[in-house]
């Protein structure tokens, strides 16, 4: 936790950027509905801006963390999740309207923590119904997230859930959009104003653009991620029984956030708030690598990383 605190501080104190006039235009179309009310309140109120954005960062690594320890996830009993997560989300770009992006990986961690709670013997309506409207939130905070969305059937499917779960986690993920075309038609716009509007802020852009416009420390870190993400896999997939059926299962749909992550961040309308989606199934993922190397080896690793989240 010491770790965690240590890295949101340093986010919030040195780490925030000031949005340039060339991009802003473009993040701003990334951000609509909830998304374009945090940015304005980012800009309003920079100071409480950033106690909220490191409190999400303090509770949203907490909450990753506590999934892998109730779970127990690797076999061991570790609290890596919790530090990697700031590692990741803090190390390697933090975009000028990082309200936005901090509280939409806090809605991941949370959809991921209740999604992973419905998985039990009996009905899980409540957990279920919570996961899906943080998850139904997300787009309207930020809309590259949109394909997240399908975290939902792929839930479904890996927990088996049955027909009427499925029902009420539709109902969880359409609320958020409902609502908000209902309060778009109450003050005399058109019903799917709303829909339209993510729609084409998910859409507008150019392909890979993300990594034309962070700078080379950031890219050279986010490699390093996805190579530990991957390395991580190799691990879990050379030796997929170690783990208990539960723990495996909840691994397996990490590995479906992990892809669907990169995949957003490749997507024309990504913006550097992206890579705090990716912390969460980083951080849930890459322990696998760690508790399965010698010490010596994983040691070094992890300080290297560390000290370039804090360098970054």
């Amino acid at each position: 936790f010491m770790t965690l605190f240590a890295l949101a501080v340093a986010a919030m104190c040195a780490g925030i950027p000031v949005p340039d006039t060339e991009t802003s235009g473009a993040v701003r179309e990334a951000l609509p509905l909830l998304g374009g009310q945090l940015a304005r309140f980012q800009a309003a109120y920079p100071v409480w801006s950033k106690f909220a954005a490191g409190f999400m960062l303090l509770f949203a690594g907490m909450c990753t963390g506590r999934i892998s320890i109730r779970y127990n996830l690797y076999t061991v009993g570790t609290c890596l999740p919790i530090p990697l997560y700031a590692i990741v989300a803090c190390g390697i770009a933090t975009g000028g309207n990082y309200l936005a992006g901090f509280a939409a990986s806090m809605l991941l961690a949370l959809a991921t923590k209740n999604y992973c709670r419905a998985f039990c013997n009996g009905y899980g309506f409540d957990a279920i119904f919570r996961a899906s409207l943080y998850l139904g939130l997300m787009p309207l905070i930020y809309a590259p997230a949109l394909p997240l969305l399908l975290l939902l059937p792929l839930a479904v499917l890996l927990f088996r859930r049955t027909f009427r779960e499925v029902v009420v986690a539709t109902a969880g993920l359409l609320l958020p959009i409902f609502t908000a075309c209902y309060v778009s038609w109450g003050s005399g716009a058109e019903f799917t104003a709303p829909l339209v509007t993510v729609g084409q802020s998910a859409i507008e852009g150019m392909p890979l653009q993300l990594f034309l416009d962070i700078p080379l420390p950031a890219l050279v870190m986010a490699g390093g991620i996805v190579l530990l993400d991957l390395t991580a896999l190799f691990f879990f997939l050379a030796d997929i029984y170690a783990a208990g059926t539960k723990p495996r299962f909840i691994l397996f749909y990490n590995i479906g956030i992990l892809v669907l992550a990169l995949t957003l961040l490749c997507s024309p309308a990504a913006t550097p708030e992206a890579f705090a989606l990716l912390a969460v199934p980083s951080a849930i993922l890459i322990p696998v690598f760690f508790v399965r190397i010698h010490r010596g080896m994983a040691l070094p690793v992890y300080l290297v990383f560390l000290a370039a989240a804090f360098a970054g």
